[in-house]
């Protein structure tokens, strides 16, 4: 009998304190990467005004409620959220841009967090069932001064690049004399470059040069900062190209001959063709980071082909994410013709043999020094018949080799061995 007096007794200690604990949650809903961070796009006594970077899920079940929204005994909590930049271009060494603590209120049920809700007043804050979240008091709030702030808006206008740095935002709840709860937190670091650089590589260069290119597949090459930007949160964002023919007879320039009709994209609605993204990391909420390649290999198919004994031009356009929203910039126009077949360039020979198809396709699927010893030795000269046969049973036609050498190039198969016979 003792013994059982004894369990009812732990068991009578233990109940308060567990009635207490309930669940106390803190969830990324998303954040959306920026590569350009513009401070005096945020406004702290309308957070309406700011940027939508990022929103957080916080959630809490009281144990003795009965399921519906708000029942129960509330917890309180006190919100905690800061902003801090490290910008060396102007001088900014962890330095502190908005904090804001409240002072402790209830809160029971679950709500959305984002940017355009952190402000100095933070009333207008809802439950997702509807019901208004209330008691929200600032308690402490520091902003960088106004005078400093204005000498950054002067550093902006003035052409500094204010991009190159780290952002880090700090956000917390603090549990407030509730037992077996512990503080939650977030931190999201935004490290950004200088993403306004574009500088086209190959193929071509000046219209006046005159570059020849043996190819009627080249491989496109621009050096550009890396940057990503979140799926869905600017579904504009990447890389574009162009690319047209230029003819001497109708275009006075590359900018008109890029204008006229493209090969690619095609059919030409007037626009860049949009190159693949890749991804960085898997996302939720508004979906996956990603980022692009600065080479992109002329399609086998859905373009229109380039011709032999032609010039053409191409541009590069970058599509990238800031806090005012996406921005874009535009390469140089580059030139480059493709010799006639049998004309004469670094080799008669060479330019008759990149010419044909097949053999451009074999030039761009292996690597350039395993290309040049087989075709600079005894297959010099070499054309192919057009026979293509797959792992020695099936023979295949020009397109699904070309549909092939598409699924090589983007890495999604790989050649074990080539013989030519």
């Amino acid at each position: 009998m003792k013994t059982k007096i004894l369990i009812l007794s732990i068991l009578l200690l233990l109940t308060p304190i567990f009635a207490q604990t309930g669940s106390l949650t803190l969830e990324t809903v998303y954040f959306n990467n920026v590569e350009v961070f513009y401070i005096a796009d945020f406004d702290f006594n309308n957070g309406m005004n700011n940027p939508d970077i990022f929103e957080y899920a916080l959630r809490y079940e009281a144990p003795d409620g009965d399921g519906t929204p708000g029942s129960g005994t509330p917890i309180k909590i006190s919100i905690e959220f800061e902003m801090i930049a490290n910008v060396p271009s102007l001088g900014l060494d962890n330095r502190r841009i908005i904090y804001i603590r409240t002072l402790p209120f209830d809160f029971n049920g679950e709500v959305s967090i984002s940017t355009k809700d952190l402000d100095l007043n933070m009333d207008n804050i809802y439950y997702t069932d509807g019901r208004e979240l209330t008691g929200i008091k600032e308690d402490e709030f520091e902003f960088i001064p106004e005078e400093e702030f204005t000498q950054l808006q002067t550093a902006i206008l003035s052409g500094l690049k204010l991009p190159a740095g780290d952002y880090i935002f700090n956000f917390s709840v603090e549990p407030v004399a509730s037992a077996g709860i512990a503080p939650l937190s977030e931190r999201q670091v935004i490290s950004v470059g200088n993403p306004s650089d574009l500088e086209l590589v190959s193929p071509g260069g000046a219209l006046d040069d005159n570059i020849e290119v043996f190819s009627q597949y080249p491989l496109f090459q621009w050096e550009s900062t890396d940057f990503m930007w979140t799926e869905g949160s600017c579904d504009e964002c990447g890389y574009f190209i162009r690319v047209s023919e230029y003819d001497p007879t109708i275009h006075s320039s590359v900018d008109e001959a890029l204008n006229d009709q493209s090969n690619l994209p095609h059919p030409d609605k007037g626009q860049f063709f949009q190159l693949p993204s890749q991804i960085v990391a898997a996302g939720a909420g508004r979906g996956d980071l990603l980022t692009a390649n600065n080479t992109f290999q002329y399609p086998f198919s859905d373009a229109k082909p380039l011709e032999e004994g032609k010039t053409y031009v191409w541009q590069i356009k970058k599509v990238y994410p800031t806090t005012s929203g996406s921005e874009v910039i535009e390469s140089d126009i580059f030139a480059f013709s493709i010799p006639a077949m049998g004309s004469e360039g670094e080799s008669g020979t060479r330019s008759s043999a990149a010419t044909n198809t097949y053999l451009q396709i074999l030039e761009q699927i292996i690597d350039a020094d395993t290309y040049n010893a087989m075709f600079s030795g005894e297959l010099e000269g070499f054309l192919p018949t057009g026979v293509v046969t797959l792992n020695d049973t099936q023979q295949l036609t020009q397109d699904q080799l070309q549909s092939l050498a598409a699924q090589i190039l983007s890495g999604q198969i790989s050649i074990k061995s080539i013989s030519i016979e």
